[in-house]
């Protein structure tokens, strides 16, 4: 009797002979560097299975016959199968062989109804949420580079050298501080570039958040009060408030930070820390000139208050730029970093560097709150700031990124958009119209009007500690703003803004 291989009819052993057999012209496989043979069949008849090609009941080639038909090994096969049926694709039916899955038996089955996980409404959460739940939307408030820019191969190589690690490292728990190698890398870079540091004062995160909470539960404590940009990082807004702590905002300008009423602000509230995006601030894409980052320092010295330094751009930022830990020597600053803007978010790695009598209190915290981080990812990260690839790669985006805003400008300028404060680089630009929101047109408006053309915005409402923005304005990624839809979509909103 035959056998039937979806669209297919092939008798037992025939396989190999069948060249007009779509099936196998599908699968078949080279010996090619980086995608191994096991993972090109895995991925092939996935994709046959997801497609529909491959029908639910099917009865998949032998091991023995498919590894005839495709010149590879018995072996090969037999893990690639037994990889599939592990994610469900397959089922094993022993003595009979290898059978597509039932769908409806594999997987429940889901309604497109949004999820509740965040708030909805009219709010400035509204955003966030259409950028989690509504990937096909334009995300020209979002915080992260489109993937089709990321090295993909640069990627892929520093995770296979990553899986290379021993196996009782891959099995069991990391340092406390972090991979060895990868902390010894960050602080030769921060010397050369900076002051000197020890490779014992880097305690390695899940990510910039993660350290600034960790930095924070160490710092501060409920009813303390710090000071924070305004506008400023929203996320971190929120983490304060959720543990209690008076939040304070201190304008954030073209130059900095207003010294004048962090003096004032600092003379009030004795806070204990303030907390800084020195350079290409998030959302304004501002860096604090030098002057200014002498009085911040000087100011948080008269009235003894430390200074968290969120430094997540400075991959993007020219040799120039200040560095508050630098000039400081590390004395009341505690620097943070990560590679989620120019390398991978998912990745999750960033970094503490902190005065040594921190260090102990605040690796207590880590240990507590999650233990250690992943020493794979770590390891990741090491390997691809090793490739010597990896620094042309940042020089390039850095260029890419510099024409994107400029051409932006220019498109912002001939829609009669003014910007904040000019950008110095990075990622993005704050722009909007200079008119007071009212009921009919105000940053939720034109959020819901971006939403129903397909484009999630982010208002700037989002970005301040307490009081509404007085103007309608947003952050936009340039990364993603050379779009003839974009351009149409905030014509047709400075119409209604401006009228005419």
């Amino acid at each position: 009797m035959p056998q039937h291989y979806a669209n297919v009819t092939l008798s037992p052993g025939a396989l190999s002979d069948h060249r007009e057999s779509t099936l196998l012209d599908e699968l078949r496989v080279e010996r090619q560097r980086g995608i191994s043979l096991v993972e090109q069949i895995v991925g092939k008849l996935d994709r046959l299975v997801e497609s529909g090609r491959l029908k639910p009941g099917t009865k998949t080639p032998s091991v023995r016959e498919l590894a005839k038909a495709l010149g590879v090994s018995t072996f090969t096969i037999t893990e690639a199968y037994e990889v599939l049926v592990s994610r469900r694709i397959l089922n094993s039916r022993p003595g009979s062989g290898y059978f597509v899955a039932s769908r409806t038996a594999q997987m429940p089955v889901f309604n497109d109804a949004p999820s509740k996980l965040l708030p909805a409404g009219d709010t400035p959460w509204t955003s966030v949420q259409i950028w989690n739940e509504h990937p096909d939307m334009l995300p020209v408030g979002c915080g992260w580079l489109p993937p089709e820019w990321c090295s993909e191969s640069m990627l892929l190589q520093a995770l296979r050298q990553a899986t290379r690690m021993p196996a009782q490292r891959l099995v069991g728990y990391g340092h406390p501080l972090g991979f060895r190698r990868l902390r010894h890398m960050l602080a030769r870079d921060f010397s050369e570039r900076f002051c000197t540091v020890s490779p014992d004062q880097i305690v390695l995160t899940n990510g910039v958040t993660h350290g600034l909470d960790l930095v924070m539960r160490n710092l501060v404590r409920m009813g303390d009060t710090v000071l924070v940009e305004d506008p400023g990082y929203f996320y971190f807004h929120d983490l304060l408030r959720k543990w209690g702590i008076n939040v304070v905002g201190v304008r954030r300008t073209g130059d900095g930070l207003d010294a004048d009423a962090l003096a004032r602000l600092a003379a009030l509230h004795r806070p204990k820390a303030i907390f800084v995006n020195t350079a290409l601030q998030n959302p304004l894409s501002t860096t604090l000139s030098m002057a200014n980052a002498h009085r911040v320092i000087a100011l948080a010295e008269q009235y003894d208050f430390w200074i968290v330094e969120d430094d997540i751009f400075r991959d993007l930022c020219g040799p120039s730029d200040a560095s508050l830990a630098a000039l400081d020597g590390f004395n009341r600053v505690i620097c943070i970093g990560g590679f989620s803007k120019t390398i991978a978010p998912s990745l999750r790695v960033g970094y503490v560097l902190c005065p040594e009598r921190l260090l102990s209190d605040l690796l207590h915290t880590k240990m507590i709150c999650g233990l250690t981080t992943s020493e794979l990812n770590e390891r990741c990260v090491f390997e691809l700031l090793s490739d010597p690839s990896h620094r042309r790669y940042i020089d390039r985006l850095r260029t890419r990124l510099s024409n994107d805003r400029e051409r932006f400008l220019a498109t912002l300028a001939e829609l009669r958009m003014a910007t904040l404060a000019t950008p110095r680089g990075g990622l993005f630009v704050s722009a909007g119209w200079q008119v007071e929101p009212s009921p009919a047109f105000n940053s939720q408006t034109v959020v819901d009007a971006g939403r129903r053309a397909g484009i999630a915005l982010a208002p700037g409402d989002l970005f301040y500690v307490d009081t509404p923005a007085d103007s309608v304005w947003f952050r936009f990624n340039v990364a993603y703003c050379d779009s003839p839809k974009l351009h149409a979509f905030l014509g047709e909103m400075a119409v209604i803004a401006l009228g005419g």
